[in-house]
């Protein structure tokens, strides 16, 4: 009887079909990860963005009550293609003290999904009611 040397077919089959499986799993983890890393950026743009709007009508003197929403459309801008709706309205959480909220949310679309962020600031108004 001869001696032969190497690998049977069924032999190579297995280990393709292990190599195969495992591929398969590398691959999905990977399109995973980036699709969670892309969202995380987008959530990330958008809280920082909704933080600096926020910081902004801190700090002006006289936020008026006022209902505004919008797209940004500037492509050099870090939110290009959010949307965002601006509520600034006077609340009373007491009888007699009359504080100004500011509503903020960014909104935008991820793999056919909608997202938002929200945030708000009380600040006291400048002219009371």
């Amino acid at each position: 009887m001869k001696l032969r040397r190497g690998f049977t077919v069924l032999e190579v089959l297995v280990a393709m079909s292990i190599l195969v499986v495992t591929l398969i799993a590398i691959y999905q983890s990977f399109s995973t990860s980036l699709f969670i890393l892309n969202s995380t950026q987008n959530l990330w743009r958008a809280i920082t963005g909704s933080q600096n709007e926020l910081l902004r009508w801190e700090r002006s003197l006289n936020a008026p009550v006022s209902l505004a929403q919008g797209e940004i459309a500037e492509e050099e801008d870090p939110l290009f293609g959010f949307a965002w709706e601006r509520e600034i309205e006077d609340t009373e959480p007491l009888p007699g003290i009359i504080i100004r909220r500011v509503y903020y949310r960014l909104k935008w679309n991820e793999a056919g999904s909608e997202y938002s962020y929200d945030a708000e600031l009380y600040v006291k108004p400048s002219d009371p009611r």
